[in-house]
């Protein structure tokens, strides 16, 4: 196999692209939320910028797992919902183990580095259970009613999340000396938050929508297929709702952060944006309208972390 060829094989088997969000969302949490408070007022992080990266490096490993082995369970799936698509059935599965394993080894030896530097080595059973769980969702919950998609949409929520709990001793320190800082960059993190599970599980919801066929002669029981496909989309809707939400509140609620112009234009272009989406939702029935949705709901996504950067 070409060297090209294989390259692309591997950016493809990986989700490339997803990987570089999940790097780019803990950079902006700790960097251009947490950081700027926490310097503010004399506190020092607790991730310098070598302890980041590791702490980085671990979750893209994590995440990548997860992909690797959804990829190998769903081979004979995606020959029915997606042919051609998944990167196992060029690279052979002996190959495609073989990275799993190297990543969870690397993963493994990462974590425990960053543990021993930050003297957090009473939290190493994270990684494995991380691994465990992503793999047991491809094995096993994805093919149950929401129980799949609401991991996913815990996991992604975890990304920032992950990095609150490495700073959680500087959090603390903050509160004691500038509450409302403190106040103010949690508020924004556990809104990203929020946001990013409710999205997660919207798109999830569609991408079962999308893969109905699939699904139904695998004897997965999505929502889609017990329920049937217009109470999906009814579903769908609601939680494009409750995104919509999510974004609005901390309007509304008058929250300083989320009262500067310039940020108060792009959450109603991301509101407007959804609002788009559910009409297409309501309106969806071919396998193609579901994909372009699915697209158009991970732009969204991407979009609402980059809000991070004006706050």
């Amino acid at each position: 196999m070409a060297l090209t060829r294989l390259v692309k094989l591997l950016l493809r088997l990986l989700r490339f692209p997803n990987l570089l969000v999940v790097a780019l969302t803990q950079y902006l949490v700790a960097y251009h939320v947490l950081r700027p408070a926490l310097l503010a007022n004399d506190i020092a992080p607790a991730l310098s910028d070598w302890k980041f990266i590791e702490l980085a490096v671990i979750t893209v490993l994590i995440t990548a797992s997860g992909y690797v082995v959804n990829d190998l369970q769903d081979e004979e799936l995606d020959d029915i919902n997606r042919p051609g698509t998944n990167p196992v059935q060029e690279l052979g599965r002996d190959q495609v183990l073989w990275y799993y394993g190297a990543m969870l080894l690397a993963g493994f030896l990462v974590s425990q580095l960053l543990a021993f530097r930050l003297g957090e080595t009473h939290l190493l059973w994270i990684y494995p259970l991380a691994i465990s769980i992503l793999a047991l969702y491809s094995v096993y919950l994805k093919r149950r009613p929401l129980l799949g998609n609401i991991l996913v949409a815990f996991y992604c929520a975890g990304v920032p999340g992950i990095v609150l709990l490495a700073e959680r001793d500087a959090i603390r320190n903050l509160y004691d000396v500038a509450p409302v800082a403190a106040g103010e960059a949690l508020s924004v993190c556990f809104l990203f938050m929020l946001f990013a599970f409710i999205a997660t599980l919207l798109r999830e919801l569609v991408k079962d929508l999308e893969d109905l066929k699939g699904d139904t002669q695998a004897g997965r029981k999505t929502i889609p297929v017990l329920w049937g496909p217009a109470a999906g989309r009814r579903i769908a809707v609601g939680m494009a709702g409750l995104t919509i939400a999510a974004i609005l509140s901390p309007i509304l609620l008058g929250w300083t952060a989320f009262q500067q112009p310039l940020l108060i234009g792009a959450c109603l272009l991301l509101i407007a944006s959804l609002a788009i989406i559910a009409v297409q939702i309501i309106r969806a029935g071919a396998v193609k309208d579901y994909h372009r949705i699915s697209t158009e709901l991970k732009v969204l996504l991407f979009a609402g972390l980059l809000l991070l950067i004006f706050v």
